[in-house]
């Protein structure tokens, strides 16, 4: 038996656990995400930090001297808020995940069975 053999079999043990938890993490994204507190606090505070990034880089972009430090800051800032204020693609990209990870669990069973 070869080393990925091995190594596929380990994988496919260590997946059981970890599809458990992906499937908990999205059932928390989601019901967070259903939250009208969620909703508010979205609305209220974290599309405004975006809004604010992306005119700061508006300004930083239109100054005679361009700081790219802070250019790439403010553009990495603003992929940050974007990505974690959208629980909803947070949600989806969990799922894909854990379909992904229960391929993989099935095209390699644990202990070679079939």
């Amino acid at each position: 038996m070869n080393n990925s053999q091995i190594e596929k079999k380990e994988d496919s043990r260590l997946s059981f656990p970890q599809q458990g938890e992906l499937a908990q993490l999205i059932e928390a994204i989601n019901a967070v995400e259903a939250n009208e507190d969620w909703r508010k606090l979205k609305e209220l505070f974290l599309n405004g930090i975006v809004d604010k990034l992306e005119r700061q880089l508006r300004d930083e972009a239109g100054k005679k001297e361009v700081n790219l430090p802070n250019i790439y800051r403010l553009q990495g800032q603003i992929e940050w808020a974007k990505k974690y204020t959208n629980l909803k693609k947070i949600s989806d990209d969990k799922r894909l995940e854990l379909e992904n990870l229960k391929k993989q669990t099935y095209e390699y069973p644990k202990d070679g069975a079939l």
